[in-house]
């Protein structure tokens, strides 16, 4: 099978895009710049395993997205983390996949339906974990598919999607630490393979929470060249507009020099200044989170990977599990949340790959939990609300003092209230004018936006007046009552916009495109 390159330097630096006839003898591949290509693979991502080798689709140890030929057969390969995904349409006799929405959707001349209302719960369906997510999505000419976890197959017969390997069983507390240690430093190696066209920078991040410091604990030995730390948190109201000014100190930098590291103070409030690719965000996440991560885009100049924490609650304990409605001790990797989930569109313009490493060996959770409960952890158990033993070992053996992080559970993410509104003036202007001329809003409702949102705002944050208010009608009512969020069928919305804009960047790029396609290899393997 042969691979047709189309090297569009218009394109996302990280982006791809493949199209395949069935049965595939020949795949047409649009790539960014910064997208490595071989004769026999392409690749945005890094793995446990020798690069030229290219078994990123033999592993569940990979991060970033790619795709890999074997005999008659392409193996498409997203993220061993639920952050990032693919996305396809596979007809009888075609089958077109990207690792971005509005790429695909501007390759197929589609675009995301206005006046489709679950967008929202489309994106929000992710925590259910990596069985129960919404896969089809809805768009203005019909659907197309989202992949999460699993591979792709696509031989004569069409598409099938199959499990990636499963992680060894841990018996104890080393088999989890060996396998996460060893594992990193050969995808460190990986990052840093002389055979590909642009060795791989390592970014990390450090709070004074439990995740980051053992994700940079393992990590430091094998070379980090840049931590960046928010040295803010959020303030306790939770919303960003709230808590100007109040913030409580994440600051990592103590934490890095025992580990030896260099630490890059990053503002939290950097939208504030300047958010150009706020649309980027959007466009990955109806309710996105992730801005607090907006400064470290301006160290970004080559390809790279970004450590992160992502997926570090399944180190609790087990009264936070108890609390829960859903099981979560599965391989099914389900959320709480999802910050770290909106990255995509900015990280494959930006050009980094996130790596979030409690996701390694992440399916096995039950017997990580069942090691956190273990008696050889003890010592590591400190008895309070925030406590997680696996974390607070690894950093601890490696030389982080105690009383350093896990004290208190911090975060960073920069939240608002829905229905969200562009931050910045030109694209809050640019969204409610789609709003309008989609008949979402009229006029005249566009003018109270700020006002619904302000008392869905003071609905999300004063609990305790919320809590009387709604005893107060229950006992009326004689019924159960709780406040409803006003226009809440517009939550999905800004994604839509975000999205057509960004498929309208994507189409700009192919019609630009500037190189004819080529039957060879662009790096040697």
């Amino acid at each position: 099978m042969q691979i047709r390159y189309h090297r569009n330097l218009a394109l996302p630096t990280l982006s791809w895009l493949c199209e395949a006839q069935l049965p595939p003898t020949e795949l047409i591949v649009h790539l960014g710049a910064g997208v490595e290509g071989a004769d026999q693979f392409f690749v945005e991502g890094v793995w446990n395993g020798d690069f030229a080798a290219a078994g990123f689709d033999r592993t569940e140890c990979f991060f970033g997205s790619g795709a890999v030929v074997r005999g008659d057969t392409v193996v498409f390969v997203p993220s061993a983390a639920t952050t990032d995904w693919l996305y396809y349409q596979a007809t009888p006799g075609r089958v077109v996949v990207s690792n971005s929405l509005p790429f695909l959707l501007a390759s197929l001349g589609d675009s995301l339906d206005p006046h489709y209302r679950a967008y929202d719960s489309f994106n929000d369906s992710i925590v259910e974990g990596i069985d129960r997510y919404e896969r089809h999505l809805v768009t203005t000419r019909g659907t197309v598919r989202r992949l999460l976890f699993r591979n792709l197959v696509v031989d004569g017969r069409g598409a099938a999607e199959v499990d990636k390997p499963l992680p060894p069983a841990f018996v104890c507390y080393r088999d989890y630490h060996d396998y996460l240690d060893c594992n990193y430093a050969l995808m460190a190696r990986n990052a840093r393979a002389t055979r590909r066209a642009s060795q791989l920078q390592v970014f990390s991040t450090q709070s004074r929470g439990y995740d980051t410091t053992a994700v940079n604990a393992i990590a430091a030995r094998h070379g980090i060249d840049k931590v960046f730390t928010c040295t803010k948190a959020k303030g306790k109201s939770g919303l960003a507009n709230r808590d100007r000014g109040r913030e409580q100190s994440d600051d990592g930098s103590e934490i890095c020099r025992h580990l030896g590291l260099e630490c890059i103070p990053i503002d939290r409030r950097r939208f504030e200044r300047e958010f150009d690719e706020e649309y980027l965000y959007f466009a990955s996440q109806h309710a996105n989170q992730d801005a607090n991560l907006l400064d470290i885009n301006r160290h970004v100049n080559r390809p790279t990977i970004l450590l992160t924490g992502i997926l570090g609650e399944m180190w609790y304990m087990r009264e936070h599990y108890d609390s829960r409605p859903v099981d979560y001790i599965t391989p099914e990797l389900r959320r709480w949340d999802l910050g770290g989930h909106g990255l995509t569109e900015a990280r494959l313009s930006v050009g980094f790959i996130q790596v979030p490493v409690p996701y390694m060996g992440a399916q096995r959770r039950p017997d990580i939990f069942r090691i956190s409960h273990s008696d050889e952890m003890a010592p590591w158990r400190l008895g309070t609300h925030y406590d997680r033993p696996i974390p607070r070992r690894i950093a601890e053996e490696r030389g982080v003092p105690r009383d350093l992080f896990g004290q208190v559970k911090l975060a960073s993410v920069v939240e608002f209230v829905l229905p969200r509104v562009p931050f910045s003036r030109p694209l809050r202007e640019e969204y409610l004018a789609f709003l309008i001329e989609n008949q979402l809003l009229r006029r005249w409702q566009a003018r109270w936006l700020p006002l619904v949102r302000g008392i869905n705002e003071a609905v999300a944050v004063h609990h305790l007046a919320r809590y009387y208010a709604e005893r107060g009608v229950s006992i009326m009512l004689r019924r159960e009552f709780r406040l409803p969020r006003l226009w809440s069928a517009l939550d999905g919305s800004i994604y839509c916009f975000a999205v057509n804009k960004r498929v309208r960047d994507y189409g700009d790029a192919l019609r630009r495109e500037p190189h004819r396609p080529q039957r060879r290899r662009e790096r040697a393997s």
